[in-house]
C-alpha cells in the first residue's frame, strides 16, 4: 500500500473509532436519562453491568452509521487540505482515495459480522435476564424465552408442561386429531420416552377415545406410541432470531420445518446477518463517491448530514424489508438483500459520473 493509501486509511480508521465511540456513548447517556427511573435505588454495580452489555448491542447497531460517517468525513478532510486536488493534478484517480477507505469498510464490517456472532449472542440475552432478574422489567421475555410447549406430531398436538431433554419428555398430553380436526383421541402420561425412529413410550398414561360425544377408556400404564417426532425438535433454541449465532439459527430451520413451524423471521435473520454489513459498504462507497465529485465544495456539515440521511434511509428500508419478510410479503432473502440491491444503481451512477468529473 503506496505512502498516501496508508494515510487514507489510518485518518478513515480512526474517524471510524472515534464516531464509533462517540454514538454509543450518546445512544447511552440519552437511554440511561429515559430509564432512569427504574434504576433509582438499585446497585450501581447492576447499572454498570446492564449498560456494558448493552454497549455491545448498541456497537452493532450504530458502527455502521459511524461507517458511513466516516467515509464521508476522510474525503472532505482530504479535499479541504488541497491534498486531492493535487492528486488530481499529478493523473491520480478517484480509487487512489476510495481504494484504502473501502479495505477499512471492509475489514470493520467484517468485525461487526464476528462482534455479533461471538459477543452480541451472549450480551443480548444478559440484557433481558439482568432487566427481569434485577429490575423486575418483564417485557416479552416469557414469549421470546418460554421453552416450546406445543409441538405439531403429524395429525397430533402435543403438549409438553413439564421438564424436557432431546430423548425424556414430562408430563405431557397428547390430543389426536381426526380428518375434520375433531378429537378422537387424548392421552395424558407422566413422562414420553424416545424408543427409536418414529416411536415413543408412555408411562403413567393414561388414554382416552372419542367417538362423537362419547368418550371411551382406553390403555393404561405404559405402552407404545407411533409419533413422527424426532428428539432433537422438541431443542428449540429460546431468544431473538437476531441476536442468536448463525449456526444456532442454521439448526432451527429444520427443527422448525419439521415441526410445521413459520421460518420467515429466522430466515431473514440468517440472511441479514451479511446483507446488512455489505450495505453499510456500499453506503460508505456512495460517500465516498459523492464526496469527490468535483463540482461542489467539501463541506463538513454537509457531510455530516448527507451521511445521517443515507444511514437514515437504510433504516427505514431495513425495518420495511423486516416486516415484508414476516408478513409473507416478499421472501426472506429478498426482503433481507433489499438494502443492498436499491444502493448498488446509486453506485454505478456515481462511480460513471465521479471518474468524469473535476477534481
Amino acid at each position: 500500500m503506496k505512502l498516501l493509501e496508508r494515510y487514507v486509511a489510518r485518518l478513515t480508521a480512526g474517524l471510524f473509532i472515534t464516531l464509533t465511540l462517540g454514538v454509543v456513548t450518546l445512544f447511552l447517556v440519552i437511554d440511561f436519562g429515559d430509564w432512569l427511573r427504574i434504576y433509582t435505588g438499585k446497585p450501581v454495580a447492576d447499572v454498570a453491568l446492564l449498560y456494558w452489555y448493552r454497549s455491545h448491542v448498541a456497537l452493532v447497531q450504530f458502527a455502521p452509521a459511524a461507517l458511513v460517517l466516516a467515509a464521508g468525513l476522510c474525503v472532505t478532510v482530504v479535499r479541504r487540505r488541497g491534498e486531492w486536488t493535487a492528486l488530481r493534478a499529478l493523473g491520480a484517480s478517484p480509487a487512489t482515495v476510495v481504494r484504502p477507505i473501502m479495505l477499512v469498510a471492509s475489514l470493520a464490517a467484517l468485525g461487526l459480522i464476528a462482534f455479533q456472532e461471538f459477543v452480541v449472542s451472549e450480551s443480548g440475552p444478559h440484557i433481558d435476564r439482568l432487566m427481569v432478574e434485577r429490575f423486575d422489567r418483564w417485557g416479552d421475555f416469557l414469549s421470546v424465552y418460554s421453552p416450546r410447549r406445543w409441538f405439531k406430531v403429524g395429525d397430533s398436538l402435543l403438549n409438553v408442561r413439564g421438564a424436557q431433554n432431546p430423548e425424556r419428555l414430562e408430563d405431557v398430553r397428547l390430543f389426536q386429531l381426526g380428518a375434520s380436526a375433531e378429537l378422537v383421541g387424548w392421552i395424558e402420561a407422566g413422562r414420553l420416552t424416545w424408543v427409536d425412529e418414529g416411536h415413543w413410550k408412555a408411562d403413567d398414561a393414561t388414554e382416552l377415545r372419542f367417538e362423537g360425544a362419547q368418550a371411551h377408556p382406553g390403555r393404561q400404564g405404559s405402552f407404545q406410541l407411533t409419533l413422527p417426532l424426532r428428539p432433537e425438535v422438541t431443542q428449540l433454541a429460546v431468544g431473538r432470531p437476531e441476536w442468536l449465532p448463525l449456526s444456532v439459527l442454521e439448526k432451527q430451520l429444520g427443527l422448525m420445518g419439521a415441526m410445521q413451524l413459520p421460518t420467515e423471521a429466522t430466515r431473514f435473520a440468517i440472511h441479514q446477518r451479511w446483507a446488512a454489513p455489505l450495505a453499510a459498504v456500499l453506503a460508505a462507497l456512495i460517500a465516498c463517491l459523492a464526496g469527490l465529485r468535483g463540482q461542489r465544495s467539501a463541506s463538513v456539515p454537509r457531510t455530516l448530514l448527507e451521511g445521517a440521511a443515507l444511514y437514515g434511509g437504510l433504516f427505514v428500508v431495513g425495518m420495511i424489508s423486516r416486516s415484508l419478510a414476516i408478513n409473507g410479503r416478499l421472501t426472506p432473502s429478498l426482503a433481507a438483500w433489499l438494502a443492498p440491491l436499491v444502493l448498488l444503481p446509486l453506485v454505478a451512477w456515481l462511480g460513471r459520473t465521479t471518474s468524469s468529473s473535476p477534481a
